[in-house]
């Protein structure tokens, strides 16, 4: 494993929500990964629902003490992971039965919460509502 900061990039339609959010509820239903986030300066949750998925995690920020180089990360709650993430952790791993070839069309995007993260491995970028 790398001991090099992820390279990531903020999800553009994401921009419009600031500050970093807690992830209230994390649903999925076979077809779809919907994330309830709750922001401190919003009455209204905010919804980022991801299609396609391959895979997800979800973890204590504690344990992604990778992604927390303040001179390297990116800025926002929900970036794109471009390189050295979970998703090339999957890729590589040798335990892994469908290989490589199968997840290169894939990416991998990461919702920063204030106490959980998590990472979604899947076909499209994640659509962001607010109800």
């Amino acid at each position: 494993m790398q001991n090099t900061c992820p390279i990531t990039e903020e999800v553009k339609s994401s921009k419009k929500h600031i500050g970093i959010p807690v992830v209230a509820d994390v649903h999925y239903d076979l077809w779809t990964l919907k994330i309830k986030l709750e922001f401190l300066n919003s009455d209204f949750p905010v919804y980022a629902i991801f299609k396609n998925i391959q895979g997800f995690r979800v973890l204590d920020e504690g344990y992604l003490m990778e992604y927390w180089d303040d001179n390297k990360r990116s800025q926002g709650w929900l970036w794109k992971v471009k390189e050295d993430g979970w998703h090339d952790q999957e890729r590589m791993r040798s335990g892994f039965a469908i290989g490589e070839h199968t997840l290169k069309n894939y990416d991998e995007y990461m919702i920063v919460g204030q106490n959980d993260c998590l990472n979604v491995i899947c076909g499209e970028e994640p659509i962001i509502l607010v109800v």
